[in-house]
């Protein structure tokens, strides 16, 4: 049976690369803190792909996610994935367990953790693969979430965001209440303000041993600095809660309290402030939603010429 595997899928710049780092200096767990899961995004095209060339194809993704596999392995690792069990047993999500199983037993952890902001939208389907999963959605701020692409040049994107938030919030809001023992929301407010405390909990809640060693993590993929994936700094600090306030103009908080769902944001953030929204800001919500619309259409429109088969699918 395959283990019961950690997918941590909060919205992006929320602290899922930290939590994940967090979980992979745990012994028994090995994380996939560099890259972004992206198997479940191609699963279905991939049921009716020839035994050989499912285990190639799951291989390559698995890569694609930041998880390192020597080349001299490989062979091995295919005919771990379909030596065993009948053709039901030898699905592609069956081979995506075979392969992540081998991998974190080969660095000696029983259990595995993999970062996947998309993968919110995919919950029923890991649910289906691994019954026994736990889904961790790192909430944070939208306002600093805000701040933060305003600090990377990525204004334009904001509105992207806000609907991101609002439908990934939603999403896991829903889960939660119905499956209470497979999803736990963590607000990255609280994790960085009371990180024992906070680990404690979520390796209590993934039945995976707490260690000392999950708080020394490094600071990576600052806003202020061209994204990185190493540090010298190690760590969990606070420093980052509620700097919007420094960031944005008030015209900016404005915008940004018009675009995502108050009624989510009470419920969630209910010590954040959140602004009345004004037919100025709206218009100005809709202005900014317009011009990032056509920058998400360029960049559509590219992926669709380079990857059309997936884009489309």
């Amino acid at each position: 049976m395959p283990s019961d595997p950690v997918f941590i899928i909060g919205r992006q710049y929320s602290g899922n690369t930290m939590l994940t780092r967090c979980l992979g200096q745990i012994p028994e767990v090995y994380s996939a803190a560099a890259g972004e899961g992206i198997f479940f995004e191609h699963r279905n095209r991939l049921k009716d792909k020839p035994v050989y060339e499912r285990a190639e194809a799951v291989i390559s993704h698995v890569e694609e996610s930041g998880v390192e596999i020597p080349s001299e392995s490989h062979s091995k690792l295919r005919r771990h994935m379909w030596a065993e069990g009948t053709a039901e047993e030898r699905t592609v999500g069956q081979m995506y367990a075979r392969c992540m199983d081998w991998v974190a037993q080969q660095n000696g952890a029983t259990r595995w953790a993999q970062k996947a902001t998309s993968y919110i939208f995919y919950v029923n389907d890991i649910h289906e693969c691994f019954p026994g999963a736990r889904f961790l959605f790192m909430l944070r701020n939208p306002f600093d979430l805000a701040a933060s692409m305003k600090r990377r040049g990525q204004w334009r994107g904001v509105p992207r965001m806000a609907d991101g938030w609002n439908k990934g919030a939603r999403l896991a809001h829903r889960w939660a209440r119905q499956h209470p023992k497979n999803m736990s929301l963590i607000r990255y407010e609280d994790l960085v303000r009371t990180p024992r405390q906070e680990m404690k909990k979520i390796c209590a809640f993934c039945d995976i041993p707490f260690h000392e060693g999950c708080l020394r993590v490094p600071h990576v993929n600052r806003s202020e600095s061209p994204y990185n994936q190493s540090s010298s700094q190690e760590g969990i600090q606070s420093s980052r809660v509620g700097y919007y306030e420094q960031i944005l103009t008030d015209a900016e908080v404005r915008i940004v309290g018009t675009l995502i769902e108050s009624e989510l944001a009470e419920q969630l953030y209910a010590d954040t402030n959140v602004p009345p929204n004004s037919l100025s800001s709206a218009a100005r919500a809709v202005l900014l939603a317009i011009e990032g619309g056509l920058v998400a259409s360029r960049e559509h429109l590219q992926a669709l010429l380079k990857h059309p088969r997936h884009v489309l699918h």
